[in-house]
């Protein structure tokens, strides 16, 4: 893809003239008819291609799109300016801007697609109706000429003026949506060929931009998790897992259970008393249901998922299971328990997993000896929704057990990324810092809605308040505790979250927290928090001279992110991650990380080290050693090295891969 060698080396002359010199004058223009063959995939460039064609012929189920926007720039071969003029503007926007392929069927009917024929006939048609254009049997058509689906110069200023609407909505920090728009309306107002232009220049200054880079970055960064060395490369072949067991059916387990059989796997769910047992299957079949109303599943798929699920009250049914699930509260002698009786229950070649979000395997099977099995399989809540797996291992754990939960993994369309063991693993370990920095400055006096306001505008899609409502005050106490005994002297334990749960508060739980929650509309901030923060911030007692602090917007976002890049440094330096950009794509599918930054190291690595570093030290030396740089980002800072590139063997770095 030549736009990873344009941002490698900034050389915009490497992109390629297609639109003007291949796909108009030699293609278009050209004295002969040229049909297009389509099948499989006909995504970006591919369909730009065919769309140059005199004619398209399609196999059934063939997938048409242009997904350029979704990297950061616009279609370059002419498709801003054919797509509207085969298939009419409205719906050519929705496929451009969402970045949502067609089928082939859909295609037909819209007029994209001239006929479908079975795949075996494709040339065969194809080369005749070339033969039938010569012979004026079938009309010779130059999609850039055409404008009897354009519609009125009014009419298509109201849609592209809905279409600017709905672009400020979905994508209010990035420059390719309007792009787009713009260079659409070119083409309507000065004609195809001049649209054709513009777009060429256009494209050739959005793939220099910071989004451009971010959003390639990601899609490749995506793409090499599946690569684990002395896992993948090994020569061993993952074993098939038709039915599993998840022990505790709360928020989690339900969860999970439904990412599980929505795919076809049958599922035990065990739970302690029948009365947990049908709250967790009920909890099961809203999530199904609402799968089907928001139409990601047919009804009768949804009765299948349902079929699959088995509740049980104790281990019979355990087995002939592949792979067991503990998803129970973060408690250690309760996890140990249960592992060891599994162990005694399962076949030999069981997978033993927990869903942890924060506690050290090697604690968790200490009183087991099957800690070849044990790994750590941390979803993400909603976990039915959220795509992220995190697959931790242990100095023990087998490459098999790697490679089969990475297979299931996909299997129930997660990505997953595998990481090493310690407190929080990769995604909760590097952004712990999140949710403290911003009690940290809460304490120095910054007001609270601010601070939310500031990181849902920087494109995280709640602010660390919100999301602290959301996930409830129980889990923020527990986690707190386990990451202040885990990094002592880098954390900072608010009072604040004791206080508002003394005054009877459990955010979106109760409707009440930083935000007030009622059924049918947005959460509102809500003015009575204001005295138990007053109340918290001078049991803290951390105001310069008990003056709030005077800060700038920027600041205040530098002051949330900039600690998480450092302990991000400390999860790259201890090899927590086999690679930097798996910290990013788990940042963005775990964390919400906007994706057109390209994940945390990426955009750190946009913003400098060195800015990072001389930041965090004037912070430590104002607010003490919460803002300490670590030594990885020191080194890179001094030395001007990314923070993405690799450990050098000299380094030291104490892998745990």
């Amino acid at each position: 893809m030549f736009s990873r060698k344009v941002h490698a080396t900034g050389d915009i002359s490497l992109v390629p003239d297609v639109s003007v010199e291949l796909v108009v004058n030699t293609i278009e223009d050209c004295k002969k008819p040229v049909v297009a063959a389509v099948e499989g995939l006909a995504l970006g460039g591919g369909l730009e291609l065919a769309m140059g064609c005199h004619a398209r012929i399609a196999a059934p189920k063939t997938q048409l799109g242009l997904p350029e926007l979704s990297l950061g720039v616009i279609p370059g071969f002419g498709g801003t300016q054919r797509l509207p003029r085969l298939l009419g503007l409205s719906k050519a926007i929705e496929i451009m801007l969402l970045s949502k392929p067609i089928m082939s069927e859909e295609g037909k009917k819209l007029g994209l697609i001239d006929a479908i024929v079975p795949s075996q006939e494709l040339l065969k048609v194809s080369r005749q109706w070339a033969l039938d254009i010569s012979e004026r049997r079938k009309p010779w058509l130059r999609s850039l000429h055409r404008t009897d689906k354009i519609g009125s110069l009014s009419e298509s200023r109201d849609v592209l003026k809905a279409a600017r609407q709905q672009a400020k909505k979905i994508a209010p920090n990035m420059p390719q949506h309007q792009a787009c728009l713009d260079v659409i309306e070119e083409g309507i107002i000065h004609g195809g060929y001049n649209g054709v232009l513009k777009e060429a220049k256009v494209f050739k200054e959005l793939i220099l931009t910071e989004t451009a880079k971010g959003l390639v970055h990601i899609f490749f960064a995506q793409r090499m998790t599946s690569k684990i060395p002395n896992v993948t490369d090994v020569g061993l072949k993952p074993r098939r897992i038709k039915k599993i067991a998840i022990i505790g059916g709360g928020l989690m387990g339900s969860g999970i259970a439904t990412a599980f059989i929505v795919s076809n796997i049958h599922v035990v769910l065990k739970e302690i008393n029948s009365e947990y047992l049908q709250k967790g299957t009920k909890t099961i079949e809203a999530n199904v249901r609402s799968l089907v109303t928001r139409g990601k599943l047919t009804r009768d798929k949804a009765d299948k998922a349902l079929s699959m699920l088995k509740g049980a009250l104790d281990y019979s049914d355990f087995k002939d299971v592949d792979m067991v699930i503990e998803a129970v509260i973060e408690s250690v002698p309760l996890k140990q328990k249960i592992f060891s009786e599994i162990e005694k229950i399962c076949p030999p070649h069981c997978i033993l997993a927990t869903n942890t979000s924060t506690i050290d395997l090697n604690l968790v099977g200490e009183k087991t000896s099957s800690q070849d099995r044990i790994i750590g399989a941390h979803f993400f809540s909603p976990a039915h929704i959220m795509p992220l797996l995190e697959i931790v291992r242990t100095d023990k754990t087998s490459a098999q057990a790697v490679l089969d939960l990475m297979t299931v993994g996909k299997t129930i369309k997660k990505a997953p990324v595998v990481v090493g063991n310690c407190t929080g693993f990769a995604v909760n370990r590097a952004f712990f810092p999140y949710a403290q920095s911003a009690q940290l400055l809460l304490h120095l006096g910054v007001d609270v809605f601010r601070i939310d306001r500031l990181i849902s505008s920087f494109g995280l899609p709640m602010g660390p308040f919100q999301l602290q409502d959301l996930s409830g005050y129980g889990i923020a106490v527990a986690v707190g505790k386990e990451f202040a005994n885990a990094f002592r002297g880098r954390t900072f334990q608010t009072p604040l979250v004791d206080l508002l749960i003394k005054n009877g508060r459990n955010g979106k739980a109760n409707g009440k927290g930083y935000y007030i929650y009622e059924k049918g509309s947005r959460p509102r901030p809500d003015p009575s928090v204001l005295p138990i923060i007053e109340e918290s911030r001078r049991v803290a007692n951390i105001m310069p001279n008990g003056k709030p602090i005077n800060i700038t917007d920027k600041e205040i976002v530098e002051m949330i992110l900039f600690p998480v890049v450092n302990e991000a440094c400390r999860v790259l330096d201890e090899g927590i991650v086999v690679r930097a950009s798996d910290l990013d794509t788990a940042s963005v599918l775990g964390m919400s990380f906007p994706s057109y930054r390209g994940g945390i190291v990426f955009w750190a690595d946009l913003v400098g080290p060195k800015y990072v570093y001389d930041s965090l030290k004037k912070w430590s030396q104002r607010f003490g050693d919460f803002y300490k740089p670590s030594k990885f980002l020191e080194e890179r800072a001094a030395g001007g090295i990314p923070l993405s590139a690799p450990a050098s063997s000299s380094s030291g770095s104490r892998s745990r891969m």
